[in-house]
């Protein structure tokens, strides 16, 4: 996966894992057992809206897929010139379910990158948008080139990796479909 920058201060990249489909329902049968035996789930960036997971074991369903972020985020991070680092370390993971109406309130992460990956997406479920407020705060962004919101798609498969600061929110689902997501924060280590 190779970096892209977004505004000044930020880099993304997106690629298509292609677990296969019994994984991911693995996964997702894993999430709504979870979900049942806590219907209130925690209250983050969904506030008033959708589910959230506490944080996950990075074993048993979910081993597979913080493998395989974490090796996406190498890739990611080798991809960056003169960048020097020894290791990547997924610090958090946990699930989102985001039914029809929902929304996910502007946010950053802890650590170093952040991401998402989509299990379930559907057409019209809501776009993942990094943003930049710095321009925002002068309202010089309405005369710059630079792009201060970059909207990205879900998709089965999909892996969004970013650097954690960027403010994201998820655009509201106008799906009839629930969409399943899997977010995570990571550590870069020079040791």
């Amino acid at each position: 996966m190779k970096p892209r920058p977004i505004h000044y201060m930020g880099l993304y990249g997106e690629t298509i894992l292609n677990l296969d489909d019994s994984y991911i329902k693995q996964i997702r049968d894993s999430i709504e057992l979870l979900r049942r035996g806590d219907v209130e789930g925690r209250r983050v960036s969904n506030n008033n809206f959708g589910w959230q997971s506490g944080f996950l074991p990075q074993t048993g369903p979910f081993e597979k897929l913080s493998q395989k972020i974490c090796t996406e985020a190498f890739d990611f991070c080798k991809n960056l010139k003169k960048f020097e680092f020894k290791k990547i370390v997924m610090t958090a993971l946990w699930a989102n379910i985001n039914y029809k109406g929902d929304i996910n309130w502007p946010h950053n992460h802890e650590g170093d990158l952040a991401g998402v990956f989509y299990l379930n997406p559907s057409k019209n479920c809501g776009n993942l948008s990094l943003v930049n407020f710095q321009y925002m705060r002068t309202g010089l962004g309405n005369y710059l080139d630079n792009e201060n919101t970059i909207g990205i798609e879900p998709k089965k498969n999909k892996l969004i990796l970013f650097n954690a600061p960027t403010y994201h929110f998820v655009e509201k689902n106008f799906s009839d479909k629930i969409r399943i997501s899997m977010s995570f924060n990571l550590d870069i280590l020079n040791e």
